[in-house]
């Protein structure tokens, strides 16, 4: 998206860091950063121009030799693909639950991750954007459907200013528009 944000606006120069660190917007000079999940509390504005759905998958050739999971106490029993967490994100009776996992891969890269899912070295929990195209194609099979966790937030956030500057007031509505 920030390509095409810089092919309809070329007189704007774009500097981006692309990390899964939080950075401190306003000590490191930043305009405006992507977060995914649900924020902390912060003196941040925030806009969430799209949500996401959280996938827990495997390949159909995965469960076929490891089997499916039915309860979130057996994932200790499968090679759980990691990225930057060692826990993953579900809902149970209504309430969030994080569920500490283990696995012989951990990458902060979702289409690495992908990619051994599809190779059938293991489970992942990978957002909808990730996996959805495997899933439709039943390359990937979700599993522990009835503990998928609500949709999360995709929030653009930006240092809290009276005036918020045009060129962060045109990226924000070119999310919006582009994630509507």
């Amino acid at each position: 998206m920030v390509n095409d944000f810089v092919l309809r606006y070329p007189e704007l120069d774009v500097d981006m860091k692309l990390t899964n660190q939080i950075l401190d917007l306003v000590a490191e000079g930043y305009d405006l950063a992507v977060r995914m999940g649900k924020l902390e509390d912060s003196t941040l504005m925030a806009r969430r121009p799209a949500s996401r759905t959280l996938y827990v998958c495997a390949s159909p050739s995965y469960l076929a030799t490891h089997g499916t999971p039915h309860s979130l106490s057996e994932l200790t029993n499968h090679n759980c693909l990691l990225g930057n967490l060692d826990y993953w994100r579900f809902q149970e009776a209504g309430q969030p639950r994080n569920v500490r996992v283990t696995g012989n891969i951990r990458c902060d890269s979702g289409r690495a991750l992908l990619d051994a899912a599809l190779k059938g070295i293991g489970i992942v929990q990978l957002p909808d954007y990730y996996v959805q195209a495997a899933v439709d194609s039943r390359r990937l099979i979700p599993v522990l459907t009835h503990y998928q966790e609500d949709d999360d937030g995709i929030w653009a956030v930006y240092p809290h200013n009276r005036h918020l500057s045009p060129k962060v007031r045109l990226v924000l509505d070119f999310f919006a528009e582009s994630l509507a």
